[in-house]
């Protein structure tokens, strides 16, 4: 059995991403989490052998969640393993002073960086909300920021304004030449202000601060940054890999 693959799974607000894990990560195809199906599942993942575990991060919600196990259970009569975040573990102690309620993605996130990257660092994960944390170089999690990602920004604007509709598109270029193309500039903005300021600030008190970037936004934001930045798309299931290994687990 140890020599099986695993099967890695990050169950995000927007998208599910998974991977196959063995010695390294091997990535499918990330889809829709919401609302997710069975017969979605199937069609990606039906023709796998049986892996040896299933680990999760899920933060898209508990009906997710049950047909996550639904699938999991009748194709491979497995019992899937449900990441959650903890005060201390994997070399990394959590800043929060309620270390169960920090987002499991934000704590694999950290792990991550402790384990496979460089400390210190400041993740910034920019996905459906926009998520920074400080990881120091003893693997001491220093606390976050959260605020609206790209897309929930623009939504949120014309939700609560009248006369404002967006089109699919817009908001490339410096400044926009529509209301629909000045929301979208306005929001990468204001999303690429919060992660230098950020950066700038806690880099005087960690001189060699890494800025990681993670997240469905990360690869259209990382050309616009005016501080060095590293993508890695995979940063969560990488963190649910060394999960896997159990290694540095206390």
């Amino acid at each position: 059995m140890e020599d099986k693959q695993i099967l890695l799974v990050d169950s995000g607000n927007s998208r599910l991403k998974w991977a196959l894990y063995r010695h390294y990560l091997v990535p499918g195809p990330a889809f829709a989490s919401r609302p997710l199906r069975e017969e979605a599942l199937d069609a990606l993942w039906g023709a796998l052998a049986a892996p040896a575990r299933v680990l999760i991060a899920n933060v898209a919600g508990k009906e997710v969640a049950e047909v996550l196990c639904a699938f999991i259970r009748s194709r491979w009569s497995l019992e899937p393993e449900f990441v959650r975040s903890q005060a201390s573990g994997f070399g990394v102690v959590s800043g929060y002073l309620e270390p169960k309620t920090l987002g499991v993605d934000r704590w694999l996130g950290l792990v991550a960086a402790r384990n496979r990257y460089f400390l210190p660092s400041l993740i910034a994960d920019c996905g459906t909300a926009l998520t920074l944390d400080v990881i120091d170089e003893a693997g001491r999690h220093k606390g976050g920021l959260i605020c609206p990602g790209l897309k929930l920004m623009a939504e949120t604007l014309v939700h609560q304004t009248s006369g404002i509709r967006l089109a699919e598109g817009s908001g490339f270029g410096s400044l926009g030449d529509s209301t629909s193309a000045a929301v979208h500039l306005g929001a990468r903005q204001a999303a690429l202000g919060v992660i230098e300021r950020t950066f700038r600030r806690q880099q005087k008190l960690h001189p060699k601060l890494s800025l990681l970037l993670t997240g469905g936004d990360a690869e259209a934001l990382l050309p616009e940054l005016e501080v060095q930045a590293h993508w890695v798309p995979d940063l969560v299931l990488e963190g649910l890999a060394v999960i896997s290994r159990g290694e540095g687990e206390r």
